[in-house]
């Protein structure tokens, strides 16, 4: 990222790219009216030999534009879609970002630390870093006047960015970022079946994976927000229980907490039973002996993305004895839902919980195994596993 040095910054000194500061011109406006009005860009521009998006339509008409913007598409939006059966990042947000720069650059920006990490190419790195700078300066100065910005819009491009941070391991901006999110809910989100909810409901999974992985609480407070509506279809079971995992994860991971008393604890346990038992039949895993012939898991797997989001092994069991039994089963469950997936949607979800319940793992084998998968889903996703796969490949006063 641009760390606004004269004459050169520092990524263009790293490329040897020309570094230039020139004034810019007004965003464009979107062809649908004011409701999609995006704010004037500070006076300040930092340019590099690469298309701005400034105007969506002409940057798009360059080769490497037009490529990254496919491969966001072909490969990367279906990330977002998880629980979303409307597809909104895959289908919506592309046309989105033909008129909304800060969108198109979150998209280009993302697209291209994707291909950095998963090909190698420093190229692809001078890219992404010159569209995350764009965009996290196109941020800050839309959420100026945070009444005229396209909200929906605005909350797809958090969630791209802190893809972006995650996988780049770039938290330059991340208060940025954690401060439009917070002025964007300042503003109440109504869940329902737009951009907007599927943002929301993007940004919820991402902060919930960084704090699995992390331990700690969210960076967003739940407190506040609506749950989601009574659910109408399988989607929506999905996203309650993402919900649920997020109150949880606040109440038992925020720094200094006490301990949770044991109403709360059966409070918790009856939100999840209850979800649980409304489960609808198509939510049942199916196995398959011989679908992982190879492996020491078992082989389970769903009909939808949204069927395999790891807390449906949040299941109770009651005829294990030791409380480790239990959480060594429901940890050993997660692996084995990820692992019978052939989705990078499914993967980069399950990095947060598998990482969280590596610990309950006994057994060597299995957690070398665990391993071994996250170190070829890493590779195909661009995610940083390598503190992950270390943590699981090394030996634990419990292994057997």
């Amino acid at each position: 990222m641009c760390d606004g040095k004269r004459p050169n910054c520092s990524p263009c000194q790293r490329s040897s790219r020309d570094c230039r500061w020139i004034h810019d011109t007004d965003t464009a406006a979107s062809p649908t009216g004011s409701s999609h009005q995006v704010a004037p860009l500070s006076s300040i521009d930092h340019v590099t030999d690469y298309p701005s998006t400034q105007d969506p339509e002409y940057a798009l008409r360059h080769v490497q534009v037009a490529k990254l913007y496919r491969h966001y598409m072909d490969q990367l939006a279906a990330w977002y879609d998880l629980n979303d059966s409307k597809r909104h990042f895959k289908d919506v947000v592309p046309i989105r970002a033909r008129y909304n720069p800060l969108l198109l650059s979150a998209i280009l920006a993302f697209a291209a630390a994707n291909q950095h990490r998963t090909l190698g190419d420093n190229v692809y790195l001078g890219i992404a870093e010159f569209y995350h700078y764009d965009s996290v300066r196109r941020l800050i100065s839309v959420t100026k006047n945070v009444d005229q910005l396209p909200i929906g819009e605005t909350l797809a491009a958090i969630c791209l960015l802190r893809s972006f941070e995650i996988i780049t391991q770039n938290g330059s901006s991340q208060n940025h970022l954690q401060g439009c999110y917070s002025i964007l809910a300042s503003r109440e989100i109504h869940l329902a079946a737009d951009l907007l909810s599927a943002g929301y409901w993007n940004y919820l999974r991402e902060d919930i994976t960084v704090a699995l992985i992390e331990q700690r609480s969210l960076m967003i407070s739940l407190y506040d927000q609506t749950g989601p509506p009574e659910p109408t279809d399988d989607a929506d079971f999905a996203n309650q229980i993402t919900f649920l995992l997020g109150k949880i994860i606040n109440r038992c991971l925020s720094i200094d907490s006490p301990a949770l008393d044991p109403l709360e604890w059966q409070a918790i346990k009856v939100d999840l039973d209850n979800w649980k038992l409304s489960l609808p039949s198509s939510f049942d895993t199916i196995e398959t002996p011989e679908l992982r012939a190879q492996s020491s898991f078992r082989s389970i797997w769903t009909l939808q993305s949204w069927h395999t989001r790891p807390l449906k092994a949040l299941q109770r069991i009651q005829d294990l004895e030791s409380l480790h039994q239990k959480l060594e089963y429901h940890a050993t469950q997660i692996c084995a839902l990820a692992f019978s997936s052939d989705s990078a949607a499914v993967w980069v979800n399950a990095f947060g919980p598998i990482t969280f319940c590596s610990s309950w793992l006994r057994d060597t084998q299995n957690r070398m195994e665990i391993a071994d998968e996250i170190g070829k889903w890493g590779e195909i996703t661009g995610w940083p596993v390598t503190l992950i796969a270390d943590e699981l490949s090394a030996p634990t006063a419990t292994s057997t």
